[in-house]
């Protein structure tokens, strides 16, 4: 398999939703409870959802699933899109998928007049970070306690589904600027974004930022930092909360806590999760959408 293989197309057909069913399983290896079935995705599409897969050959090797969704948050207007889930099969890791399917959704909702997607993740999952906050430039105002309950899982496990609200702002130049410069964003038409329009997006948003939340030489959460009040804080994620939850699950736990304490506080007072850099996340004062 190689990157130019990898192709992105509508679902539309009960046999390919079930083929989105086996995905789930295969990459989140929840219970039969826990999966979107085919028929409630049929049911979505015909009242206008999206549900996209990631193709090589005949053979399916990712998905994503999303329906309309009404504002959420002060400055959000309009229909937008809720991205329910995205996977991408074990195999086909590190082809790029992902932001395929993601670049495609951008597309797939401007076509329709829809300017923003929003869509949960689990903070400590830094790879999921790195796509929403670096790559697509999606942005966090809203943080969730224990949204979806216990999942169980390859991913969840026994801890708290305690997720980020990422917001994506499809026409917004800190989206452009990345989809510009991202050849998974490019589908060959006059409508691609110009790199010579945009400088490349920067990685780390505040180099020397304070720290909000670091990591003790243990691996676990330092003690939070509740009063600071500069420009923009960091806050620190655990490398491999998987391998945390496996082998120290009171460490793993510790970080849910502590996220729980840290992230919250900055959000009310003010900040934006904007980026992703260095191990910690990125909070600035203010929003992209303000400026």
């Amino acid at each position: 398999m190689t990157r130019d293989t990898v192709q992105i197309h509508p679902i539309m057909t009960m046999d390919a939703l079930r083929a989105c069913e086996q995905l789930q399983l295969a990459v989140w290896k929840y219970a039969d409870r826990e999966v979107v079935p085919a028929a409630q995705m049929r049911a979505a599409l015909h009242a206008g959802a999206l549900v996209a897969g990631a193709f090589v050959g005949r053979e399916q090797v990712g998905f994503l699933y999303g329906f309309p969704a009404l504002p959420h948050e002060p400055g959000v207007d309009g229909v937008g899109l809720h991205s329910h889930m995205m996977a991408v099969a074990p195999e086909a890791r590190g082809m790029g998928v992902g932001r395929r399917l993601k670049w495609y959704q951008r597309r797939w909702c401007q076509d329709r007049g829809i300017r923003w997607v929003a869509w949960t993740f689990d903070p400590l999952q830094v790879l999921n970070a790195r796509l929403n906050l670096v790559h697509l430039g999606a942005v966090v105002h809203e943080y969730q306690v224990d949204f979806y309950g216990v999942l169980g899982g390859h991913l969840s496990g026994e801890l708290p589904t305690d997720r980020f609200v990422a917001l994506w702002h499809l026409d917004h130049p800190h989206v452009r600027a990345r989809a510009a410069h991202d050849p998974a964003a490019h589908f060959g038409d006059e409508r691609d974004e110009d790199p010579s329009t945009f400088s490349a997006p920067a990685g780390v948003i505040a180099a020397g930022a304070p720290w909000a939340l670091g990591v003790t030489p243990e691996g676990g959460p330092s003690e939070p930092q509740l009063e600071l009040e500069g420009a923009a804080v960091q806050v620190a994620a655990p490398a491999d909360v998987s391998r945390l939850r496996r082998d120290a699950p009171l460490v793993a736990l510790a970080w849910r806590e502590a996220f729980k304490v840290v992230v919250p506080a900055y959000l009310e007072k003010g900040y934006e999760v904007r980026g992703f850099a260095n191990g910690a996340y990125q909070l600035t004062r203010g929003r992209i959408d303000k400026e």
